[in-house]
């Protein structure tokens, strides 16, 4: 992402998780400029949103409407949690609820920030974890505010539950293969982002 943020001249900003982080995060902003979020998701479906795939989001849920994606003319629909959606159950009844096909803790909150500041935005998501993957719950704390880890709390929950260790280590594999997706799929829309920006 790096990379690519610097051949198109962008602006990079890596944010921690949640709501709060990613509205600050546009607020920062280059003023009427476009953002575009980048990261992982969890499936809400099986098949095609496989673990490792990336897509584009036209659709954002939000608690009173949906919104859509002024640069992006195609693509699947995110809501967002305010935890982990740890199990398959769980992630069905998001997807009957909300008719999404990914979540995360991002993204509807960007949208809405993108969309109060009057910038034209744009969310590419990798999937993470499958809809048959289930993470520890809790585990989004082990994050701080500028996505970096908090040791302390991830040893101590570990401590208590030393099996989550492997689900952990499964799941950053899998985020590693989705981001890797994301910066391809980003990288493929980057003109056409660029350039529905200068019309």
């Amino acid at each position: 992402m790096r990379t690519m943020a610097r051949r198109h001249g962008w602006s990079l900003q890596v944010t921690g998780i949640g709501g709060k982080a990613v509205t600050a995060a546009v607020n920062a902003a280059t003023p009427n400029a476009p953002v575009i979020l980048a990261g992982v998701a969890g499936a809400l479906r099986g098949a095609p949103f496989t673990s490792g795939s990336a897509w584009k989001v036209r659709e954002v849920v939000t608690a009173n409407s949906v919104l859509t994606s002024p640069l992006l003319d195609e693509g699947i629909r995110v809501t967002q949690a305010d935890g982990i959606v740890a199990t398959p159950e769980d992630k069905a009844a998001l997807a009957e609820l909300t008719g999404a096909d990914i979540v995360d803790m991002e993204s509807t909150a960007f949208a809405i920030a993108a969309e109060a500041s009057g910038r034209p935005w744009a969310i590419f998501r990798g999937v993470s974890d499958g809809i048959e993957h289930s993470l520890p719950p809790g585990c989004d704390q082990w994050f701080d505010a500028q996505g970096g880890i908090r040791p302390l709390r991830a040893a101590l929950d570990l401590v208590k539950n030393p099996a989550d260790l492997l689900h952990i280590l499964q799941f950053a594999r899998r985020t590693r293969h989705a981001m890797h997706a994301v910066a391809k799929l980003t990288a493929q829309h980057a003109a056409t982002i660029q350039e529905a920006v200068q019309d």
